[in-house]
């Protein structure tokens, strides 16, 4: 059998999806599973024994070439079966066009004329439960439980550990209502040069320049803004003792790397109680739950807050 997966747009919800990914490979041991998937996360299906990875970077400019492009890869393979974990009309109409004998998928966005077997889902569920129980209903013997989401890891070439205990920081400060605001970043960031701590900054060239900042204030601090792709980023967060983040990303590859971590929750783009990690790896901060304002809320969990919590995981 050859099994086609389409996985969701972002990161965290890929890596939720890698439990229902392992009930596929323990259902079917002789198959070839091949993903589509955005580009870069190529490292979240690292020694995954995956056949084929098709990289999907459609969107934006030029996109009926592109998908004309991937659409005549993807048909140099005849697949049995496909599983859409990505809920867009576009991923239903590209696996139509594939050929592929049976596709599977949830019926949102007007997509159920695409589909060969479709389901209606149930937005109460975490997302890890979503994923599964739509392998589940083709399974002639579903599972009971879900499997852990686990990533695969190299050693890291980033950074070297000394005998203080490492913490990495994802404060997202120049990503609005859920960055950790700026004057309160300095003042965390105030707090940890006094503390016995390695601290490594995170983040993409959009975190860079407050990171930058961050730096300075820090002698025990290492910048790796922008220095690292998703594999690097995977290994540095594996490394760690303990990661401090306001990004749902960050938070699940920590759970998948065995990584302890403290997330920040303010103004987020789904319902928590739908994308917490199902692990007991992790303490969470909370907004203060009276505020009405979206951007006030990250703000409300301050920096005395978190040191605390630090303190706490790490004694």
């Amino acid at each position: 059998m050859r099994i086609l997966i389409k996985t969701p747009k972002f990161i965290g919800d890929t890596i939720m999806m890698l439990p229902a990914l392992t009930m596929l490979q323990k259902s079917y041991p002789d198959a070839e599973i091949s993903i589509v998937c955005n580009p870069h996360f190529e490292a979240l299906f690292r020694g995954m024994d995956i056949k084929d990875i098709y990289i999907d970077n459609t969107r934006g400019k030029g996109r009926l070439k592109k998908t004309k492009s991937l659409l005549k890869e993807l048909k140099k393979t005849h697949y049995d079966r496909g599983y859409l974990f990505h809920n867009s009309l576009a991923s239903a109409l590209l696996f139509k066009l594939s050929k592929i004998n049976t596709t599977i998928g949830y019926n949102t966005d007007s997509r159920g004329f695409l589909l060969d077997k479709s389901f209606k889902l149930d937005r109460v569920l975490h997302y890890q439960n979503r994923y599964a129980l739509l392998v589940n209903h083709t399974l002639k013997t579903p599972f009971s439980h879900l499997p852990t989401p686990k990533l695969h890891t190299t050693q890291q070439q980033i950074f070297t550990k000394n005998d203080q205990p490492t913490i990495g920081l994802v404060l997202g400060t120049d990503k609005g209502d859920r960055g950790y605001p700026k004057e309160q970043a300095l003042a965390l960031s105030t707090l940890l040069a006094q503390a016995p701590y390695q601290i490594l900054l995170l983040g993409d060239k959009h975190d860079a320049p407050s990171n930058a900042q961050y730096a300075k204030i820090m002698p025990n601090a290492k910048d790796l803004s922008n220095k690292t792709d998703l594999a690097g980023f995977i290994d540095t967060i594996a490394d760690l003792d303990l990661l401090v983040t306001i990004d749902t990303s960050a938070v699940h590859i920590a759970s998948a790397t065995n990584t302890p971590f403290i997330a920040l929750i303010g103004h987020g783009t789904s319902p928590f109680c739908c994308v917490k990690p199902k692990t007991p790896l992790g303490s969470y901060l909370y907004h203060d739950s009276q505020i009405i304002d979206t951007k006030e809320m990250i703000a409300s969990i301050s920096p005395t807050m978190i040191l605390e919590e630090i303190q706490k995981r790490l004694s």
